[in-house]
């Protein structure tokens, strides 16, 4: 089972809590394994980092176990869970990153402060935490994260272990933590995550070069660098069978906003997102509902339905008059390709493989993936 798929599985238990019953563990099982621990409140509505008070080193191995929600006051079933909204920094230059599976085990490489921040509904304007949107916005926003804290006296592994060791229902969170360590999905070689968006642990490559994604209840953008000369005879080119769309409605509205795509990124700053859709119609094209993607991201509906989920399909694009349609005129450059998986809104579940990802321009082909 994936993490992602542990994540979504496990989200009500998340919310409901069983925070109490891991520090009961701690204090049965953990005395020798486990340095220090705390439990740390971080407000949804407090922009945009709490300080936990937890020193770290370099070398400090810690984990981290996080839990609850933040929603809009006005319409509660808007909302984020910890593995999408809570975000951390082990000091207060970054970088920033999350706990895609609602836990997380690092090792500590600079000195500083831990420090934790909820950035939904906002957005951030660079890898050290600082935010791109007004602080004003957290006034729109209840609920809330609770994190545990844990500092390793011993290896991670073998504390994890440790409170393991006698089972039952409240070891869950720790046992999963503990399997996920010595497995850990493996970013595609030549890719990395959007850094804004970090990384969830959806993509991996198989044996024959497949890119395989499976993501719930999260979202990812993995990007590829490239440097192509946009002209009239780019084409785009890829294999990809999508088994499962996290949406059942039309994409184009914030509430519905959860799809999977490929993407071309354009030395202007725009992108373009070629769209697997469940209701609107091909080669429908509308900018993205997200306010703080408004300004760079269209996207271009080139498939729509279930009837042919679950088969792999070729697909062909002219990028150009692509671009001239859905956009404007069009840059001189490509400068990357991404694929984007997103199922945050409505809560569900996407699945989809891609091969044979180029770009070519004549008898120029250049090979993606």
């Amino acid at each position: 089972m994936s993490t992602s798929r542990r994540a979504a599985d496990r989200a009500e238990d998340r919310s409901q809590g069983s925070l109490a019953a891991l520090l009961a563990l701690i204090r049965e099982r953990g005395t020798e394994a486990v340095g220090d621990h705390r439990v740390v409140r971080v407000p949804a509505n407090r922009p945009p980092w709490t300080p936990t008070g937890v020193r770290l080193k370099p070398e400090d191995r810690i984990s981290l176990f996080c839990f609850g929600r933040a929603w809009l006051e006005a319409n509660p079933s808007i909302w984020v869970g910890a593995n999408f909204g809570l975000w951390i920094r082990t000091n207060a230059q970054g970088p920033i990153f999350r706990a895609c599976r609602g836990s997380r085990t690092l090792t500590v490489e600079e000195p500083g402060e831990l420090e934790l921040a909820n950035i939904f509904p906002g957005a951030w304007n660079d890898p050290t935490g600082a935010l791109a949107s007004s602080a004003q916005i957290y006034e729109r926003v209840a609920g809330g994260f609770e994190v545990l804290v844990i500092l390793w006296r011993l290896d991670p592994e073998v504390g994890l272990r440790r409170l393991t060791a006698g089972g039952g229902a409240a070891a869950r969170e720790f046992a999963d933590e503990l399997a996920a360590l010595p497995n850990p999905t493996r970013t595609p070689p030549g890719w990395k995550y959007l850094w804004e968006v970090g990384d969830a642990e959806a993509f991996k490559v198989t044996e024959d070069n497949t890119i395989h994604c499976e993501i719930a209840d999260d979202a990812a953008i993995l990007q590829r660098a490239v440097s192509a000369p946009f002209t009239p005879a780019t084409r785009l080119r890829w294999s990809w069978k999508v088994e499962r769309l996290p949406s059942r409605r039309a994409e184009d509205s914030v509430a519905n906003h959860d799809y999977v795509s490929l993407a071309v990124e354009f030395d202007n700053g725009q992108d373009l997102t070629y769209l697997w859709s469940a209701a609107l119609d091909p080669e429908f094209s509308y900018r993205c509902p997200i306010s703080s993607w408004r300004n760079r991201e269209t996207h271009l509906v080139i498939r729509t339905g279930s009837g042919e989920l679950g088969r792999w399909i070729d697909e062909e694009r002219e990028v150009w008059r692509d671009y001239q349609r859905a956009i404007g005129t069009p840059p001189a450059r490509i400068v990357a390709v991404w694929l984007i998986a997103v199922a945050i809104f409505q809560h569900g579940v996407a699945r989809a493989e891609y091969r044979n990802i180029e770009l070519s321009r004549g008898s120029e082909v250049m090979r993606v993936s």
